[in-house]
């Protein structure tokens, strides 16, 4: 008795027997070629995307760091920064912050004193004497020039006041180096001041 069935079988109505002459006889089925017979790859796929996304998040992150200023540059600045500034003040009085650097690393290319941080001490003061810095009004910061390895600099700016309150300042010192500036490590000044009318 044959286990194919002849080259022209009777097939059963739902195509799942055919009459071998005898009796009905299930037919053998062909697996389709898209079933598990082959290896899956859903895995090794899986896994190279997440390699892929791995490598684009360090990208990124490389990419960010080195426009943030947070490359070779900034761990080059090894600058002390010191001040002191005046906590009380009157509108249209005189005010001053002093801020001194000292450059311990590799040389600067431009100073650049912000006074905008926290409660923005550029916009609630006229700059009288910025020390021979140069005043950026679009920047909200002073350009005061190149700074030498292991040289010190005392910058004082003097103001007067035009708001009356309880302030919150902050001083940030920073190279620019084109356009890609740099942080050295607790640059910030901050501190109170009282300014009445």
């Amino acid at each position: 008795m044959s286990s194919q069935p002849p080259s022209q079988p009777q097939i059963s109505a739902d195509g799942k027997f055919y009459w071998d002459g005898q009796r009905w006889v299930p037919m053998q089925q062909t697996v389709p070629p898209a079933t598990a017979t082959k290896p899956s790859h859903r895995g090794r796929n899986l896994g190279l995307g997440c390699v892929g996304l791995i490598v684009v998040v360090v990208i990124i992150a490389v990419i960010g760091s080195a426009g943030s200023g947070g490359g070779s540059k900034s761990q080059s600045l090894h600058w002390s920064v010191d001040g002191r500034s005046t906590g009380a003040s009157t509108v249209g009085g005189t005010d001053a912050v002093q801020v001194t650097v000292t450059n311990n690393g590799s040389n600067a290319s431009d100073l650049i004193l912000y006074l905008n941080a926290s409660d923005d001490w550029f916009k609630h003061h006229v700059i009288t004497d910025p020390d021979g810095c140069t005043i950026n009004k679009d920047l909200e910061r002073l350009e005061c020039g190149p700074l030498s390895g292991g040289a010190t600099r005392t910058i004082n700016v003097a103001g007067s006041p035009k708001d009356a309150g309880n302030f919150n300042f902050e001083l940030d010192v920073a190279d620019e180096e084109g356009s890609q500036l740099s942080y050295p490590d607790k640059g910030a000044l901050t501190w109170s001041e009282a300014v009445t009318a």
